[in-house]
């Protein structure tokens, strides 16, 4: 009996398999090994950015299964988002066999990514800290608006990730624009801050990312603050082009006027729109003395349905920009009957909180 006993007991664990939906994939997860590293590893198109568990882009569905998390999930998830069963793959390592849920729609990008060569062929200022960077590829390249791109330069430890801010052509291209805010101690914005960089070769990994516009009827609520501008701007410029009739709302928050730009391109965009759109600029420190006739406060004090003009609980959110602007901003969408299904967003995030 002591001799069979050891040997059942040394038996070795069956792994355990993870099975991906709607894409019905399935693998084995190696012990220690996260959710996210494996599927993608096994050649899964599952959907990332920051790896470490900040960004938000990895979210996913726990349909059956456990697993034990890394780092805690309500570092990036709202509590209701938790409870839906939401989990984050590259902070999951699998406790038992599992089924998870992505985001399904037939529109879902589906592009190559590649690694490029690059050019900055110019360069202008928006604000005092957001620059628009124009570069051009060595060949074309295919994205959908809302997606980003990760950008290295040589000498520079890791890649950065910019959003395109234009929208996508038919059959790819060779030249795109991103909006870069000058961090302070951001390597790569001080770099390219510092002097007229037109001329400088990088090199451009992509695209990623899973914050795109989905298939719907439904309003639009559409809130950013910085250059979390870019990839709505790429998104609105795009469902214009493909004569997407939606009503939308736009809630776009800064500081002061001197943070506000793209503002012609949005009047444009209004007079264009095929249903209503409305764009509210919110300031948070503007100055009571100055001339500002427009909103005040922050931008999750107009996240309600006198300021968009339809019932928000029934419309699908996009939202982009800084971490601490969107997870205020969850809170008052799930407070306001939003469907966590349709709320999508994309946290911006600078190299200090990838690091930490």
């Amino acid at each position: 009996m002591k001799k069979l006993f050891g040997l059942f007991g040394s038996a070795k664990k069956a792994p355990l398999t993870a099975t991906i939906n709607p894409l019905g994939k399935s693998f084995e997860v190696p012990k220690n090994n996260t959710l996210l590293q494996t599927a993608l590893s096994e050649g899964v198109n599952f959907p990332f950015h920051c790896t470490v568990g900040t960004c938000g882009n990895c979210r996913c569905k726990l349909i059956e299964g456990d697993v034990k998390a890394i780092m805690d999930f309500s570092y990036t998830l709202s509590e209701n988002e938790i409870s839906e069963g939401y989990i984050l793959a590259c902070q999951s390592l699998l406790k038992t066999d599992v089924i998870v849920e992505l985001d399904a729609d037939e529109n879902q990008p589906s592009h190559t990514v590649e690694t490029f060569s690059g050019t900055i062929t110019d360069t202008h200022m928006h604000t005092h800290d957001i620059m628009e960077v124009t570069v051009e590829l060595d060949r074309p390249i295919s994205f959908s608006a809302g997606q980003f791109a990760d950008i290295g330069l040589e000498g520079f430890g890791r890649h950065r990730s910019y959003s395109f801010a234009s929208a996508p052509k038919s059959g790819g291209q060779t030249m795109l624009h991103f909006h870069v805010r000058n961090v302070p101690g951001g390597d790569y914005s001080q770099w390219l801050f510092e002097k007229d960089r037109k001329g400088e070769k990088f090199e451009l990994h992509g695209p990623s990312g899973a914050f795109w516009l989905r298939t719907s009827d439904a309003p639009i609520l559409a809130v950013a603050g910085g250059s979390g501008m870019a990839p709505l701007k790429a998104i609105l410029d795009d469902a214009l082009e493909n004569n997407i009739n939606r009503p939308i709302t736009y809630v776009f928050g800064a500081r002061a006027q001197r943070d506000l730009y793209c503002l012609e391109e949005m009047k444009a965009l209004a007079k264009k729109w095929p249903n209503t759109f409305t764009f509210v600029p919110v300031l948070s420190e503007e100055p009571d003395s100055s001339d500002w006739s427009g909103k005040r406060g922050f931008v999750t004090d107009f996240i309600n349905d006198e300021t968009t003009g339809f019932p928000i609980a029934d419309s699908h959110a996009y939202l982009c920009g800084p971490p601490v602007m969107i997870d205020a901003t969850l809170v008052k969408l799930e407070e306001a009957g939003v469907s966590l299904d349709n709320i999508h967003y994309d946290k911006f995030l600078d190299s200090r909180q990838l690091e930490n």
